[in-house]
């Protein structure tokens, strides 16, 4: 049902990840006639990656959970807490630890309960977005497998390598930060007692020389958040400048991958090395959790800002606007703030260009604060290593710390 006041639109949302599935959530229930269209073949999968879940990222479950009708996911649902924020020394014992109480899920779990929520017939698989034309009516999309449609707005969720940001900002430039995260996933239950203990109510940290490491309990197979059916997601922060970047992104198949290198695939040499470096560097109980992932996989750090959002009825959202280094944990919850936002702002009323220039300008300022901090902390830990165990400036936050 439309909300009162509201002129119906018809909405394309192009990338169907969790950003994308948010705004098309929200400008459905608020009334729009929206489609959202996913290049992937098939539902997607974070390679059961962790995130940190801040209150905008999980907003909708926390305000309409509770309303979604028995077996629909609410707040509760869709991550666990953990009490401490600890940091370790490199012989495991805790040097810090402050109740942050923050909160945890894996990418696949809120993926889920996002689809769950979108009706399906809303939900477009195979429809990858290989451009548009802004028109005197609104925007023509074309789809890599030929066909054409015509839209009133268009939302770009299509990620960093976005097709669609070359027509609202052409000149925007994608820039390699100089470290990659190597990441895994274990099962709480495959490690020994002693060493999950410290991951049962801790997300714990290890600052090393120019990296940094750390390791949270996310939700396990089924989604379980029960202590002992859980995994336990590391990130491993470790420089590698240019050329041996460019040596890292190619898989034992030789193919170049130009962002992220999927499990299984990276170079049996380089997870060799990472694999000695934790018996050298790491406290025992990251080092137990780091030799235990069979399959870890990398993800580049970029630093990418377009200069603006939108292009007449063209609308860029979430790392199709900004990627934020991974420090501050804001990306997930940036991209569900710009969906937020734009609902908010065609609730209005019917001036829809003066409603995108107005969510352009909020946004735009949102994402330009929280991309200079997540910078300024990615070459404070990386290059300079002035990460100090503990510090109360170091603190995950979109608007703020905790926020």
């Amino acid at each position: 049902m439309t909300s009162p006041g509201i002129n119906p639109l018809q909405i394309a949302i192009a990338g169907g990840s969790i950003g994308g599935l948010t705004a098309g959530i929200l400008l459905h229930e608020l009334g729009h006639d929206v489609h959202v269209y996913e290049r992937s073949t098939s539902a997607l999968e974070g390679r059961g990656a962790g995130i940190v879940v801040l209150p905008m990222t999980e907003r909708y479950f926390t305000e309409r959970g509770s309303a979604l009708g028995e077996g629909r996911a609410g707040a509760a649902d869709v991550a666990l807490t953990l009490t401490y924020w600890t940091y370790v020394d490199q012989s495991g014992a805790i040097v810090d630890a402050a109740p942050t109480h923050n909160r945890f899920t894996s990418w696949n779990t809120l993926y889920r309960a996002l689809l769950e929520v979108l009706p399906t017939d809303r939900y477009h698989l195979s429809h990858g977005v290989a451009g548009c034309a802004p028109t005197p009516e609104g925007v023509t999309i074309s789809f890599e497998y030929g066909e054409s449609r015509g839209c009133d707005l268009l939302v770009a969720a299509d990620g960093i390598a976005s097709t669609v940001r070359s027509i609202v900002s052409p000149h925007t430039t994608t820039d390699y930060a100089g470290y990659v995260a190597w990441r895994g996933t274990v099962l709480e239950s495959d490690l020994e007692p002693s060493t999950a203990a410290i991951f049962e109510d801790a997300m714990v940290y290890q600052v090393l020389d120019n990296a940094h490491i750390l390791a949270y309990a996310i939700p396990g197979p089924g989604d379980s958040i029960t202590p002992g059916e859980r995994a336990l997601n590391f990130v491993w922060y470790r420089n590698a400048p240019g050329s041996e970047f460019e040596e890292l992104m190619v898989d034992q198949n030789g193919v170049r991958r130009p962002a992220t290198m999927p499990p299984g695939l990276a170079q049996d040499r380089f997870v060799a090395a990472l694999r000695q470096d934790a018996e050298r560097l790491l406290a025992p109980q990251l080092r137990e959790l780091v030799l235990a992932c069979q399959e870890p996989f990398i993800q580049a750090i970029f630093d990418m800002a377009a200069d603006r959002f939108m292009h007449g009825r063209i609308a860029l959202i979430g790392d199709a606007a900004t990627a934020l280094r991974p420090h501050v944990a804001a990306g997930t919850a940036k991209a569900c703030a710009d969906g937020w936002a734009l609902r908010d702002h065609l609730a209005t009323g019917d001036d829809l260009d003066g409603a995108l220039a107005d969510w352009e300008r909020q946004q735009l300022d949102l994402a330009q604060t929280v991309a200079a901090k997540s910078r300024r902390m990615g070459e404070r830990a990386q290059f300079e290593s002035t990460m100090i165990p503990g510090d109360p400036a170091w603190r995950f936050g979109l608007f703020g710390p905790g926020d």
